[in-house]
């Protein structure tokens, strides 16, 4: 015996001892699934129905003189679609051949697609073959496909009479389905490719524009969306006119048929965006002009960094050149204020001369602040107490605070912290925001300065009643040059912040215009023994 006749064999021994089918009844198959069930896999299947159509049909045509018909069924033997010879369909019908019924041993005995399902090749049967009689003037040819990995989708059957019976219909059958597989795998492939695309052109920050020959517009991802300003929906199926920026660039891509790259392109829609552009001509398989491609990369973050690349190389130029000048300065300037002590002057010039000495001493500072900018702030830290440092400071001040009408108060509610720390250079910085504090209320208020602690730091709080200033003054504190003060230099803060910084602290600013200034001094203490 073959292995066909065997496994038809088998087949008949279940039928009749394990299902204990009459071969003289009627098989009655029965719809097993529900709408909903079929209506999901008719879904699924969907491409795949589609190829298998385009060929069986073909294949009809060829078969127009033998009554057949094609029965497509999913892994497990469930019928999705049937088509063919209109007498021969209305006798399978009879037999209860639709969609939504299961081909099994159980039901319909010995049957083609059950035993191609289970022995995963193809397979036939003529007439005898089959376990109930009604079916012994059929012939049916089934073969199961699948993907190129061997899952199996199901199977496809060529039924027709005993009488047209031929080897040629399994052939005809085995090398549909081997073009049909190859159909399926291609198109899957194709949506993967697809989605794949989707997945990029979505996720990607660059803004794409694709077009056809005449300037249509095809696809507009997202980023484009965010670059131009511009709705998706409106402008897929529009002309690229709609978008003015791009125009003259596509115009010159789709009539010389060449490709520009980076060219730099603004955006105003919602704010300034500038971008650079390129774009590439898209032929079809024939090398024929099929359309534009467009993509546009945003630049504005690049070119604000550069320039302030630029800004920074400017004031480190300033600084260089201002401290040289400094050095030079100061040297002369220390000779002129000594001289000036050594002048012989009479009681009408004394108060010349103090105004000259005032003015000298001024100068004098601005050129040390200098020198103390252009140099890279060095500690020379040791363990100190914070506590005594402030309160110094504070009683320090108080005199000048006084000559302003300004009341400034020191409170230290925490036990005695050791920072370590160069004592001068901290120092500097309390006066530094303690005078700035002093300068903010020209008619007079509060100062208070708290000493407190939390897990990790020591601060220094400095809070006044003053005029306040506005959030972007508060970000560009500690700028070089920057100041809120008419005749400030912008320098004091800068050197404040470098020490803080040489310290492995920080400063924090909070500030309301017409509400005052809160300024925080955060030192890492020392957590041995005090």
């Amino acid at each position: 015996m073959t292995q066909r006749e065997i496994q038809i064999q088998n087949s008949k021994n279940t039928c009749e001892h394990v299902y204990q089918l009459n071969p003289n009844s009627i098989p009655v198959l029965h719809v097993l699934l529900s709408e909903e069930e079929l209506a999901l896999r008719l879904q699924n299947y969907s491409c795949s129905l589609s190829i298998i159509q385009k060929f069986m049909k073909k294949l009809l045509s060829f078969l127009s003189d033998t009554p057949t018909v094609v029965v497509t069924t999913d892994h497990e033997g469930y019928v999705l679609d049937s088509y063919g010879d209109e007498s021969f369909e209305q006798m399978t019908a009879s037999l209860g051949i639709q969609n939504g019924v299961k081909f099994d041993e159980a039901t319909a005995g010995t049957n083609a697609i059950t035993l191609a399902l289970k022995h995963q090749e193809p397979i036939h049967l003529i007439g005898d073959d089959h376990y109930h009689y009604c079916f012994e003037d059929v012939a049916c040819y089934s073969a199961p496909y699948a993907y190129h990995n061997g899952e199996i989708i199901g199977t496809i059957s060529l039924m027709t009479t005993k009488k047209y019976a031929s080897q040629l219909h399994l052939g005809l059958l085995s090398s549909s389905i081997d073009t049909i597989e190859r159909e399926i795998q291609v198109n899957k492939q194709n949506e993967q490719l697809h989605l794949y695309n989707q997945m990029l052109m979505r996720a990607t920050p660059i803004g794409i524009v694709i077009s056809d020959q005449d300037g249509q517009i095809k696809e507009f991802n997202r980023s484009a969306e965010k670059l131009t300003g511009l709705n998706k929906t409106k402008m897929i199926g529009y002309s690229i006119t709609e978008i003015p920026t791009l125009k003259p660039f596509f115009d010159h891509v789709l009539s010389k048929k060449e490709g520009i790259e980076d060219i730099e392109i603004t955006f105003f829609k919602n704010d300034e965006r500038k971008c650079l552009l390129d774009i590439l001509p898209l032929y079809d398989h024939n090398q024929q002009l099929s359309g534009a491609f467009a993509q546009f990369r945003d630049m504005t973050s690049y070119y604000q960094l550069q320039e302030q690349v630029i800004q920074s190389e400017k004031l480190s130029a300033i600084g260089k050149l201002g401290a040289g000048f400094a050095h030079e300065i100061r040297n002369p300037l220390t000779s002129i204020i000594g001289f000036t002590q050594l002048l012989d002057v009479n009681e009408e010039q004394v108060s010349y001369i103090n105004i000259i000495r005032a003015e000298l001493d001024r100068m004098k500072n601005l050129v040390n602040q200098f020198v103390m900018m252009g140099k890279p702030t060095i500690s020379e830290r040791t363990l100190n107490q914070l506590n005594s440092l402030v309160f110094e400071t504070v009683e320090l001040m108080k005199s000048n605070a006084h000559l302003h009408n300004v009341e400034l108060e020191f409170d230290a509610n925490t036990e005695k912290i050791k920072v370590c720390m160069d004592s001068s250079q901290i120092k500097q910085v309390l006066i530094n925001f303690i005078k700035n504090a002093i300068e903010a209320m020209p008619e007079g208020g509060e100062i208070s300065v708290h000493l407190t602690k939390n897990e990790e730091n020591a601060v220094i709080s400095i809070e006044d009643n003053g005029k306040g200033m506005s959030e972007e003054e508060v970000k560009q504190l500690g700028t070089p040059f920057f100041s809120t003060k008419r005749s400030g230099l912008g320098i004091g803060l800068s050197i404040c912040f470098d020490i803080m910084e040489a310290h492995n602290g920080e400063i924090s600013i909070d500030s309301e215009i017409g509400k005052g200034t809160k300024a925080r001094l955060i030192l890492p203490y020392h957590k041995g023994e005090n």
